[in-house]
């Protein structure tokens, strides 16, 4: 089964937990007092790589885990929220990252997929603002059980086919030969649209600053598609400078010819970004 039922949190998620809340209550105070104002639905809270770094090992779990290191953030950035009677939903985003991390978009190969980097980039272009399915809500209809499926971006949305809670008592009543009368119908499930929950997303194709000539845009230059999403939404034009902290993904090639094409292309799933170059050799 792919819906696995809750657990309780590991020790190392519980050690994570503790390390975010010290790090707000340490560092944020003034950050959050600042915010009582503001009305966006959606708010980046950025946080420099130095002082994540510095406390209790955050920033190797970063480096090492990264998801599962800004879930558990998230929650305890959602708290805090909450204590201070913030409205917009917060997003993490770590920038400041070091010189380690630098990179150059026209050296990236499939190699470095899975890798998180820095970049210096140029906006060559932006489609336009559109959402996607990040979680799919379900619920039985017999034993009126909720869960959520973690949707992938741009691919084929995941069928769920059976109450995982129904599931398991019907499987262990046929073991206990019980009657198939008395099995619950683990199928009888729907969809539940109102709880289905969906993200801003955007693509933006970026270039490399050592291909810029003069102040025009150059028309036939190599570029790399980059995934923003949220607050990052409709922010950034043509032209622009940016820095962007992203992890190396794959996708599909735009033009394959046929369904099952093994051809992929290198993507920016971008965490932060940063206005203007930093790291770019002049």
């Amino acid at each position: 089964m792919s819906n696995e039922q809750p657990t309780e949190p590991t020790s190392e998620e519980m050690r994570l937990l503790a390390a975010w809340r010290t790090f707000f209550e340490s560092n944020c105070k003034a950050e959050f007092a600042a915010l009582s104002s503001i009305e966006d639905s959606v708010w980046g809270f950025e946080i420099q790589w130095e002082a994540l770094e510095a406390h209790q090992g955050l920033g190797t779990s970063f480096m090492s885990n990264r998801l599962k290191c800004l879930e558990s953030g998230s929650i305890v950035l959602e708290e805090q929220f909450a204590l201070h009677n913030l409205m917009p939903r917060p997003v993490i985003r770590i920038i400041g990252f070091p010189e380690l991390n630098r990179y150059h978009i026209n050296d990236l190969r499939m190699r470095d997929r899975t890798r998180f980097l820095r970049f210096d980039a140029v906006v060559h272009s932006a489609s336009r603002a559109m959402g996607w399915l990040k979680h799919s809500a379900y619920q039985c209809n017999s034993c009126k059980h909720e869960w959520k499926i973690d949707e992938q971006l741009a691919r084929a949305r995941k069928k769920a086919e059976v109450c995982p809670l129904c599931y398991k008592i019907a499987r262990n009543m046929l073991l206990d030969d019980a009657d198939l009368k008395d099995i619950p119908d683990a199928r009888n499930i729907k969809m539940d649209l109102e709880s289905n929950y969906y993200e801003d997303v955007q693509y933006m194709e970026l270039f490399d600053p050592t291909s810029l000539k003069g102040d025009a845009l150059p028309e036939d230059v190599p570029t790399i598609m980059a995934v923003v999403t949220d607050e990052y939404v409709d922010q950034f034009s043509p032209g622009q400078c940016l820095t962007v902290n992203a992890v190396i993904g794959v996708d599909h090639l735009p033009s394959r010819d046929y369904l099952r094409d093994t051809r992929r292309i290198l993507r920016l799933d971008v965490h932060s970004i940063e206005e203007g170059f930093s790291l770019h050799e002049e």
